[in-house]
């Protein structure tokens, strides 16, 4: 078993790898993952995206999605407001095994995320919640898409991320991620309701949320 890493540590053995190992690289430390000091940006980033989970899904009981639900530290506070109807989805197994700990979460599923359609159904959810999933060599802009094909009409994505990927992962920058974004917007797939950044000072932590619509 790897010993735990500090944030720090961590940051700089992801930014330094390819998506694939990254998935393993998660699996390595996922009994532990729960335990690395990741600072107060994590309460942050929860406390921007559980506000519009309750402010956009009143109902405990909708069928909500976890993507990239990793060991499940989100998925605790979806638990601790009240929503019972939560699936958790990972690409790495060993994660997606912490996450079956916690008894928090209704189904499980693990499957990595590339160009291809996810094994999952058309119009399945009601909800994705996505916190921390796009980052450095992490999840790519084709999700977007999926995330429209298997929410029903109506549904709700929210996903945060730090602000400062939009700039330096290669996946996103130069407007890519955006564009992509305003692509399913044009094409009438969705709408966005909302953007919203936090208040931190230094722009290197600041988290960006978006909350679109599917129509």
């Amino acid at each position: 078993m790897s010993a735990p890493v500090n944030i720090d540590d961590w940051q700089s053995k992801y930014e330094e790898t390819d998506t694939f190992t990254i998935v393993k690289l998660y699996g390595d430390h996922a009994q532990i993952y729960d335990k690395v000091n990741m600072g107060d940006h994590m309460d942050i980033v929860n406390a921007l995206t559980i506000d519009s989970v309750l402010k956009y899904i009143p109902d405990k009981q909708t069928r909500a999605l976890d993507f990239a639900a990793c060991t499940g530290l989100f998925g605790e506070q979806l638990h601790k407001y009240g929503y019972t109807n939560v699936d958790a989805f990972d690409g790495s197994a060993e994660c997606i095994e912490e996450c079956k700990k916690k008894n928090i979460y209704t189904n499980f599923l693990v499957e990595f995320v590339s160009d291809k359609q996810l094994h999952i159904p058309d119009d399945s959810y009601d909800a994705v919640v996505c916190v921390g999933g796009f980052s450095k060599n992490h999840l790519p802009i084709s999700t977007f898409s999926e995330w429209v094909r298997i929410l029903k009409p109506g549904g709700y994505s929210i996903n945060s991320f730090r602000l400062k990927w939009l700039t330096v992962e290669p996946m996103y920058n130069e407007g890519k991620m955006l564009a992509e974004l305003e692509r399913l917007e044009k094409e009438g797939k969705w709408k966005c309701i909302s953007r919203e950044e936090d208040n931190e000072k230094e722009e290197d932590k600041r988290f960006v949320k978006y909350i679109h619509q599917v129509v």
